[in-house]
C-alpha cells in the first residue's frame, strides 16, 4: 500500500472497490477529495503499486468528478502520466468510467486527448 496514504489516509485516491458480478475489478479514483492532488510522484507510484499486484487481472477504472476543480485540472503532467500507466496496462483495463463530470473535466479531457490512444478512448464512457 502506498506509504503516503499509510501516513496521512486520504492524500491520494486510487481504491479497490469490489468487483463485477464477471469478476472484473473495479477500482475508485475522485481527485477532488484526494488532499494531495498536486503529488504528481506520489500519485503515479500509488496507481502503479496497485496495478501491479492486480496481475493482469481484469479491471475497470471509476473516476469521479465530485469536487473536481479547476486546481485540479491544472495538474496536466499528471494526467499524462496516468495515461502512461493506463496504456502500460491496458491490455487489462476494460472500461474508464467518468461519473459526475464538469466543465474542469471536460477541459482537462481536451487538453489530454492527443495523448490517448484510440485504445483507451474506446474504453471511456461518459456516465
Amino acid at each position: 500500500m502506498c506509504q503516503i496514504c499509510i501516513d496521512e489516509p486520504g492524500s491520494h485516491s486510487f481504491e479497490y472497490m469490489g468487483k463485477t458480478c464477471d469478476d472484473i475489478l473495479i477500482y475508485y479514483t475522485c481527485p477532488g477529495k484526494a488532499t494531495k492532488y498536486w503529488d504528481t510522484k506520489g500519485i503515479l507510484d500509488h496507481y502503479e503499486e496497485v496495478l501491479e499486484h492486480n496481475n493482469n487481472q481484469k479491471w475497470i477504472w471509476r473516476f469521479d468528478g465530485d469536487g473536481f476543480e479547476l486546481k485540479h485540472s491544472l495538474e496536466v503532467t499528471t494526467a499524462i502520466g496516468l495515461i502512461g500507466i493506463l496504456i502500460k496496462y491496458g491490455d487489462s483495463l476494460s472500461q474508464i468510467q467518468i461519473i459526475n463530470s464538469n466543465i474542469y473535466i471536460n477541459s482537462l479531457y481536451g487538453m489530454i486527448y492527443p495523448f490517448l490512444t484510440p485504445e483507451l478512448v474506446d474504453k471511456i464512457q461518459w456516465i
